[in-house]
């Protein structure tokens, strides 16, 4: 089965395939820039996916940021992942060709910080964009990327995305690992930024940091920082 944005957009340049009889992709918003929907994993667990595709110009990209903060109030109780080609990069390693962090890229990370939203751990290919040139011409960057809500990282906090070889094509695809949770030996801890903007986050910080702990200071400072792992208890 499929769906796509051909509804709302000429271009309609998003198509969402599935197996239904692996699983199905209910759609609830549909725009321009992003499909937004959800699925049931086998264990019953609903996951928000928006699939985004964001528009080159800076300020028709204005609207897909709106629509991502609006859409992290509606998905707040559930994992939410959103990916895609966000037409932008975060940060100035990011890009092959340039150091300079632009107004493009700020909106970018106001709006990751807006929507309280994280990269998830990833493997493969950090630019997953090409011109493909060869040579001095040639550039790349990071314009595709899988973030993850506070609840994806609680609950599926062991998946990660995996960028494959572009291929034929100029970007690299993307897949969500979702690792089975039975065979788990623990979940690694994955700091939020915008935990930063909590008014609770100094007062956690300090009272965690002023325990008394026995040991070498190396071991001191270990345990402090493993107690701190309660610090998502603030969100």
């Amino acid at each position: 089965m499929y769906t796509s944005n051909h509804g709302v957009s000429l271009s309609g340049r998003i198509l969402i395939v599935w197996n239904p009889s692996i699983l199905c992709f209910v759609p609830s918003l549909v725009n321009e820039q992003a499909v937004h929907g959800h699925v049931l994993l086998a264990n019953s667990q609903r996951v928000n996916i928006s699939f985004v595709y964001g528009l080159c110009d800076r300020e028709a990209r204005h609207a897909m940021w709106s629509d991502i903060i609006h859409c992290a109030d509606l998905f707040r109780r559930d994992p939410w992942v959103v990916l895609g080609d966000f037409n932008v990069t975060r940060f100035v390693a990011e890009h092959s060709a340039s150091s300079t962090v632009t107004k493009a890229m700020c909106d970018f990370n106001k709006a990751i910080q807006s929507a309280e939203l994280e990269d998830l751990r990833s493997t493969g290919f950090l630019h997953t964009w090409s011109n493909m040139r060869v040579g001095a011409g040639a550039i790349t960057k990071k314009l595709d990327r899988a973030l993850g809500n506070w609840q994806w990282f609680n609950l599926l906090g062991d998946s990660f995305a995996h960028f494959l070889p572009p291929g034929i094509s100029d970007h690299s695809p993307i897949t969500i690992q979702l690792r089975d949770m039975k065979h788990s030996n623990g979940r690694p801890f994955k700091f939020l930024n915008f935990w930063t903007k909590n008014d609770m986050f100094l007062r956690v910080v300090r009272q965690e940091w002023d325990k008394k702990y026995i040991g070498s200071p190396l071991v001191v400072v270990h345990k402090k920082l493993k107690s701190l792992r309660d610090i998502k208890t603030i969100n």
